[in-house]
Order: structure tokens, then C-alpha cells, then sequence
């Protein structure tokens, strides 16, 4: 997974440098605010059991804070709010990335193996750290297809710019 990040961000980078838009690699892995946007991303696995999950993740996005919920893992809905960037790497393609706070797992993240730290603080209580990234590929001029990755999940659907 590191790899395959450090591999995009490379690439962002120098898809950058080649458009004529020389920035730095900091000012690359800054990003750009994101466009106000809702996404409905209703599919995914979680990648120990491959099975599929209807998890119904909707978002609403405001200069780069958004709004999240979905159907957690255990059948039960999940908000959080989180703070993300996007990286073009080419013209229609792009790395969104993002951090934020959730609350609906009441504590029962420390049993996922893949989720780093879940035996810590962070994951015992009712609010959890959230982070992923997501590959955001534009198929018209408002709307792109979305895959989101998260440490115990992937996630599929469809974003929508407003």
C-alpha cells in the first residue's frame, strides 16, 4: 500500500511538471481544495473476507470538509466529518486524500487486523480517527466514478459536482 501511494504521488508529480505547471513535491502533495460535490458510493469489501457489503456511504463536500455517513460493518449508521485534498495526476484523473473523526463503532474497530493502532486509544472509544484515499476519474463534466480505500475497506460509487 505504501508503495502504491508513493507511486501515484510520483506520478502526480510528474504529470504536473510535464503540463508546464512546475511545483514543488510539497506543493504536489498539497493538493488542491475539492469542489464542492455529493458522492453515493452504496458498494464495497473489506479486504479479509472479500465479501460484498452494502454500506451506502453518502457524502456532502464544501471546500474540502465533508459530511459522511454510511452503514457501518456491524449494520449500523455511521457519521463523520473529515478534511480532504485532491491531487491531479492527469486531466481527468486524480488522489483524493483525507483525515477526519468518526463515531458509530462504539469501540468494536480494535478486532479489525487491518486497521493500524486498533488496539490503542484511538479505536477502544466511541470516536475514531478516519483516513483513506480515493482514486476520483472524471467521466463527464459533473460527475466521475470513485474507489476509496480505507485500511479495512474498499468502497465504490459515484461522485457528484454541485
Amino acid at each position: 500500500m505504501k508503495s502504491f501511494i508513493i507511486s501515484i504521488l510520483i506520478l502526480g508529480s510528474l504529470s504536473l511538471a510535464a503540463q508546464g505547471k512546475k511545483k514543488s513535491f510539497w506543493q504536489t502533495l498539497k493538493g488542491e481544495e475539492l469542489e464542492t460535490s455529493m458522492s453515493f458510493l452504496p458498494f464495497g469489501t473489506h479486504y479479509t473476507s472479500l465479501e460484498f457489503n452494502e454500506v451506502w456511504y453518502t457524502t456532502f463536500n464544501y471546500k474540502s470538509i465533508e459530511f459522511i455517513g454510511f452503514k457501518n460493518s456491524f449494520n449500523e449508521l455511521a457519521v463523520g466529518l473529515s478534511y480532504k485534498r485532491e491531487i491531479g495526476i492527469t486531466q481527468k484523473l486524480s488522489l483524493i486524500y483525507g483525515i477526519g473523526i468518526m463515531y458509530g463503532y462504539h469501540g468494536q474497530l480494535v478486532d479489525v487486523e487491518t486497521i493500524p493502532f486498533r488496539k490503542t486509544f484511538l479505536f477502544k472509544g466511541e470516536i475514531n480517527p478516519l483516513a483513506g484515499l480515493t482514486l476520483d476519474y472524471r467521466i463527464a463534466e459533473k460527475i466521475s466514478f470513485q474507489l476509496a480505500l480505507s485500511p479495512a475497506v474498499g468502497i465504490y460509487g459515484f461522485r457528484y459536482l454541485l
